[in-house]
């Protein structure tokens, strides 16, 4: 009966060494048509109503990158199910002097958008659910360092406008938008051609106020 014991701790020492064990965030929801907004760690992925014309299981998990340098990577299932409008998903990046930059299925440099200056969230839109990984692009470090209540935003320091209390929007603003203490509004606040801050990442150009990828 002892050697049963040493045997059985002894298989679950073996499981645990070979990744039985897994401590990246996720979330299984069935969606119908009425969509719906699922939240795994850092990621969050809103799917719109008239989306899908079927309930669907759809699973939202935060990953290991598989590419060298990258940030965070999040995978969205059914890969591949057609969307009829297009879905947002955002991450939470905490690192206040980089510029964001999403690749999709295909590693192509995606549109990426600011969704929560408050709370350091970028977005993207997929017309198919699949997979999306941030990359940071630091930005130059500011020496001398920045006083309190300031943030250092590629080598120069700025006003620190991050209020982690101020609250979030829920669904995740539709594309055009970011959230503003919890409102979606336009980028920027205000009409006309609005700037990308901050500026956008090398490989993507400002497009009134969101970064996509250089058109050729």
């Amino acid at each position: 009966m002892r050697r049963n014991e040493i045997l059985v701790a002894a298989a679950s020492i073996i499981l645990a060494a070979c990744g039985g064990g897994n401590d990246k965030a996720s979330t299984v929801l069935t969606v119908g048509t009425a969509g719906a907004t699922l939240k795994a760690g850092a990621a969050t992925l809103t799917i719109p109503a008239g989306a899908l014309t079927t309930n669907t299981q759809v699973t939202l998990r935060e990953a290991e990158p598989h590419h060298q340098g990258r940030a965070a990577r999040v995978e969205v299932e059914p890969h591949g199910t057609t969307l009829l409008q297009p879905a947002e998903v955002s991450v939470k990046v905490d690192d206040n002097n980089a510029k964001v930059r999403m690749h999709d299925d295909n590693d192509d440099l995606a549109d990426t958008e600011i969704e929560d200056r408050n709370h350091g969230v970028y977005k993207t839109s997929m017309s198919s659910l699949g997979d999306v990984e941030v990359e940071l692009e630091h930005g130059a470090t500011c020496n001398p360092a920045c006083t309190t209540g300031q943030e250092c935003d590629d080598g120069v320091c700025k006003a620190h406008v991050e209020d982690a209390g101020a609250p979030t929007c829920n669904p995740i603003c539709p594309s055009g938008q970011e959230c503003d203490d919890g409102a979606c509004k336009a980028h920027g606040g205000g009409g006309g051609t609005v700037t990308c801050d901050p500026a956008c990442a090398t490989g993507l150009e400002c497009d009134n106020g969101v970064c996509k990828a250089h058109k050729t």
